[in-house]
């Protein structure tokens, strides 16, 4: 099921991203394209990969009015061979992490072309615009943080290109995986930044983590901010509260600010996922504090089936 959102901006900055309005000169864009929002309000939130109608299909995983307070994470699907149109700037930072074929962007007068592991971050009042020359559909995870507002529209503007210092500086290309590092704890997610404070990225931290079979396991903890996973290939068995949950590839899971939680791979292939600490704390700031949960009245922590929202 999809949940239409029937707002001008949105559907223009659809247009805008995924050609579906013919550009005209000294026209505007005609409000097309629909962006859809999640109707999955629970921790697990499936991307819908069913096949669209038009150029893009763009669905809202999470965001402050589902959840997420801090920003917005989003789907895009771009089909192959659309064209650019207009610019737009945002008011807040705006990312793209390429999961599928290859995207197209202009950071303010420069273009460049992203394969998948790559990330653009495009800083706020930074013109831009993407789009898909190539001959297949393509896939990328946008952030849009933080959420000084709940009208996500209202932070799209049209802008004009112009020539922006050392654009290629917003371009992550993520290391190559080495050999992975097995066990339990922090080194075994093998982590492979993209953004971070270290990077200026102030508002997100986006890594990349592959792990083994029983890889990922920590303490069960709390982080004084919103935590993100998206998972890329496998399936992450995540605690959450009391419950535990199943979530397959092409599954956001939401992980709210004081919710406790831990993760694992428990399968048998190597999992991939794509983390966001939104935001990062500043240094000395701490990252969160364990928790001890214990059963009162004995038995053991309810389990939830999967795909449960």
């Amino acid at each position: 099921m999809k949940t239409s959102i029937a707002i001008v901006s949105l559907a223009a900055l659809s247009a805008c991203m995924a050609g579906v309005a013919e550009a005209r000169p000294g026209s505007s864009l005609a409000p097309v394209g629909p962006y859809h929002l999640s109707p999955a309000r629970g921790p697990l939130r499936p991307v819908d990969l069913a096949p669209f109608k038009g150029r893009a299909s763009s669905e809202i995983l999470a965001g402050p009015s589902s959840g997420l307070d801090s920003s917005w994470v989003i789907y895009t699907r771009l089909a192959a061979h659309t064209l650019p149109q207009g610019a737009i700037s945002l008011p807040v930072d705006h990312t793209f992490l390429v999961l599928k074929g290859s995207l197209d962007i202009e950071i303010g007068d420069e273009r460049f072309t992203l394969k998948p592991e790559t990330l653009a971050l495009i800083p706020a009042g930074v013109p831009h615009r993407v789009w898909n020359a190539g001959g297949e559909e393509d896939a990328a995870l946008e952030v849009v943080t933080p959420a000084p507002t709940r009208d996500l529209a209202s932070l799209f503007r049209p802008a004009t290109p112009r020539k922006i210092e050392h654009a290629a500086q917003y371009v992550r290309v993520a290391p190559p995986l080495g050999q992975l590092v097995s066990g339990t704890g922090h080194a075994s997610l093998n982590e492979r930044v993209l953004a971070s404070r270290a990077t200026g990225s102030a508002h997100v931290l986006e890594r990349l983590n592959d792990m083994l079979p029983g890889g990922g396991r920590s303490e069960t903890h709390l982080h004084p901010f919103d935590q993100v996973y998206f998972v890329r290939r496998g399936e992450m068995t995540v605690q959450y509260g009391m419950a535990s949950y199943q979530a397959p590839a092409n599954t956001l899971v939401v992980l709210p600010i004081g919710v406790a939680h831990n993760n694992l791979n428990n399968s048998n292939q190597v999992q991939s996922i794509v983390t966001l600490l939104l935001p990062e704390p500043e240094k000395g700031k701490p990252l969160g504090a364990g928790v001890t949960m214990t059963m009162t009245g004995g038995g053991t922590p309810p389990s939830s089936p999967k795909h449960e929202d």
